[in-house]
């Protein structure tokens, strides 16, 4: 699921893509556990306009459908992959600096109980001072895009240091081209 943030990342220009982990406290049992409680996938590729990132939360839309060349050409990856780990997904991008992001997001729970029943019209919003600070690529990128997963429900693996291990050694075999280049 993540390596489709990473795809659409890639395809937006981006050379540089993080993956932030937010952990939490929760109880397990009768234990307290460290939990990823939110992940961010932070790029500096182009960003989205407010059509763009509409488009993009929309399930089978998107702006690559006829394009052959491409990897993210069925208009299922930013929201397929993100729900299918969360039960909410928020993206902020920008074009023109972090000052001119804009905000949409979906989320299962709305729409479940019928409070929602399409994707937010973006509005402009400023990126969480907590996002800037985690990452290295937010404050100096021109553009960028920030997709952030929470209340994350279907997380294989649940502490952050062991999604990184898992992460980091399957999104390195699979852009190992890239990431050399």
């Amino acid at each position: 699921a993540i390596a489709e943030l990473v795809d659409n990342s890639l395809q937006s220009g981006a050379s540089i893509s993080e993956v932030i982990c937010e952990e939490k406290e929760f109880d397990v049992g009768s234990q307290r556990r460290a939990r990823t409680h939110r992940l961010a996938v932070i790029d500096n590729g182009c960003g989205m306009d407010e059509d763009t990132l509409r488009i993009a939360l929309q399930f089978g839309n998107g702006t690559r459908l006829e394009d052959r060349e491409g990897i993210g050409r069925f208009g299922m990856g930013l929201p397929n992959s993100s729900l299918s780990q969360a039960t909410r997904v928020e993206v902020y991008t920008w074009q023109n600096g972090i000052d001119n992001a804009i905000f949409s997001y979906l989320d299962i729970d709305e729409i479940s109980r019928g409070d929602m029943d399409e994707v937010p019209e973006p509005v402009h919003k400023s990126v969480p001072t907590q996002w800037i600070n985690h990452s290295e690529t937010v404050s100096e990128s021109r553009s960028g895009t920030i997709v952030l997963w929470s209340n994350l429900d279907k997380l294989r693996w649940k502490q952050a240091k062991t999604l990184f291990n898992h992460s980091e050694f399957l999104i390195g075999r699979m852009y190992r081209r890239p990431i050399n280049n």
